[in-house]
């Protein structure tokens, strides 16, 4: 059991730690501030292409795919039999049978922004662990949201986030939430 919450706690550090340097990037917050002073939405794809373009020229990322798809249990929350996971990437000397999974969202309303994310977290739930073609195996698994951070505190975002796990009988730690505001822009990411 250790060598599982080892796992996941290595696997959470550096999801958190390569979505904090992917959102320093000078060109991924350019094209954030324009994002928000021309007023566009439904920029999700967006940054699911930016990201993959990322892990792709990321020296500890052996592999990566984007809208994997996963066969669902439809005893559980499920109301489809498949679902598509946004990207998944292996690091480099790890097993090429698993992957750890993110699922992106992206809403201008931190809210709205978080309630998607935790709709994620319960279809996640419901997918099988290998996917369809691949046969890869969910190694573990994150969201991931950016949302404006107007008259927002990171505390707010955490409480609530803690507040809402509780009521949908969530499993989760407090510590395994990381929220930073991206410097030069008015957007914040959040991931757990």
């Amino acid at each position: 059991m250790a060598s599982d919450i080892a796992k996941f706690e290595a696997d959470y550090s550096f999801v958190r730690d390569q979505i904090s340097e992917f959102f320093d990037s000078g060109s991924i917050q350019n094209a954030l501030q324009t994002i928000g002073e021309v007023g566009i939405t439904g920029w999700e794809k967006w940054w699911q292409v930016e990201l993959a373009i990322w892990l792709s020229d990321h020296e500890d990322i052996g592999d990566w795919v984007m809208e994997e798809r996963f066969f669902t249990d439809l005893r559980l929350k499920s109301k489809k039999d498949s679902i598509a996971i946004d990207i998944g990437f292996r690091m480099k000397g790890y097993s090429k049978d698993e992957m750890l999974f993110l699922e992106l969202k992206q809403n201008n309303d931190w809210r709205l922004c978080i309630e998607n994310m935790l709709i994620d977290v319960e279809k996640v739930e419901s997918a099988q662990v290998r996917s369809i073609e691949s046969k890869v195996m969910i190694r573990n698994f994150f969201v991931v949201g950016v949302y404006l951070t107007d008259d927002i505190s990171k505390r707010e975002i955490h409480d609530y986030i803690e507040m809402r796990t509780k009521e949908m009988n969530i499993p989760f730690g407090r510590q395994h939430i990381f929220s930073k505001f991206i410097q030069n822009t008015h957007f914040g990411v959040t991931v757990f």
